[in-house]
């Protein structure tokens, strides 16, 4: 899962068609001043090898991993019994952080993000617009990253990564289905995938 930059699809619908989804009191501007405030603590405290913790804390704080795990799982979730999710969670997130923790590193020096605005889509949930820049390349170098957030609770949180219109939840989705479905059984499918994300997650 060591991919420099989480891929994933913008969703677009006109605001003013959707704005009644949300709550009276939810507002995309706010989801945006989240990502704008995490991305760049997290590149601040990325930037010393002292911060592991707090990055990790960050991180958590951020993201919607059980959203994240649904999404990516679809309708083998609702086979899962309730110790079989918690293990999946459990190696899931820290496969996530480490990924997430990973692309900033890669992309740390000489970028530039712009913030391009934000959309409300059919879900309830706000996708912010972002382009990243490579700075002082020879060629023209940007990536469209969206991060498709919603309210967990009441505090907005990441359960999207769309770059170039590749998605991360999507494209993890068709992984599990293949290495779940190519199995003899959903037993063997789901023991082999748990064996594939702790070997991933030890390397």
């Amino acid at each position: 899962m060591k991919n420099p930059m989480v891929r994933f699809s913008s969703c677009v619908l006109l605001v003013g068609l959707c704005t009644a989804a949300l709550p009276a009191w939810a507002d995309g501007s706010e989801a945006e001043t989240r990502v704008r405030d995490a991305n760049a603590r997290l590149r601040e405290l990325l930037r010393t090898d002292e911060a592991a913790a707090e990055v990790t804390e960050l991180v958590d704080s951020l993201l919607d991993y059980e959203g994240l795990a649904r999404g990516a799982l679809a309708a083998h979730w609702d086979r899962l019994t309730e110790a079989q999710r918690t293990e999946f969670l459990d190696l899931f997130k820290q496969l996530i952080a480490k990924s997430y923790r990973n692309s900033l590193k890669d992309t740390l020096d000489n970028i530039a993000i712009d913030f391009l605005g934000w959309e409300i889509t059919p879900r309830n949930s706000v996708v912010v617009g972002t382009r990243v820049r490579k700075l002082h390349a020879r060629r023209r170098a940007e990536i469209l990253i969206d991060y498709e957030m919603h309210l967990v609770a009441g505090i907005w949180k990441l359960v999207d990564v769309t770059t170039d219109g590749v998605s991360l939840v999507e494209s993890q989705r068709d992984q599990f289905n293949n290495i779940i479905g190519g199995a003899v059984d959903f037993d063997a499918g789901w023991a082999d995938l748990i064996g594939r994300m702790r070997r991933k997650l030890n390397e």
